[in-house]
């Protein structure tokens, strides 16, 4: 997962973007919004919303120009919620970490309003 979100970050830095590398970064911060939720890490919080901010940012711009990119507030924020989501992922046992994905995906399959777009 680490380097699907590293590369994520890295197209996000080139201006080189796509639809995945936003879906990318997103699940990281729903992943981290979701273990916050159950009391791991629950200062991500205030990260989680940042992110959200600017992944709103970035998806408008795609909207705009058609290309997908971020600001250097953007990606610093990107950054900030891999680094943290990574502690959390790494303080929990497997079977709880993967209970936060399946909730997550299972959250994405269902559309639910909870979850942002592209």
């Amino acid at each position: 997962m680490r380097k699907g979100e590293n590369g994520s970050m890295d197209a996000f830095r080139s201006g080189t973007a796509t639809k995945a590398d936003w879906n990318n970064i997103n699940t990281v911060v729903r992943l981290a919004e979701s273990m916050a939720g159950a009391g791991i890490g629950p200062d991500v919080m205030v990260h989680v919303k940042i992110a959200e901010m600017h992944l709103l940012d970035a998806q408008e711009r795609f909207v705009r120009l058609g290309k997908m990119g971020s600001t250097a507030l953007g990606l610093q924020s990107f950054q900030d919620i891999i680094e943290y989501h990574d502690l959390q992922r790494t303080s929990v046992a497997r079977s709880v970490y993967e209970k936060h994905i399946k909730r997550v995906t299972d959250m994405v399959r269902s559309r639910s309003s909870k979850i942002k777009f592209l």
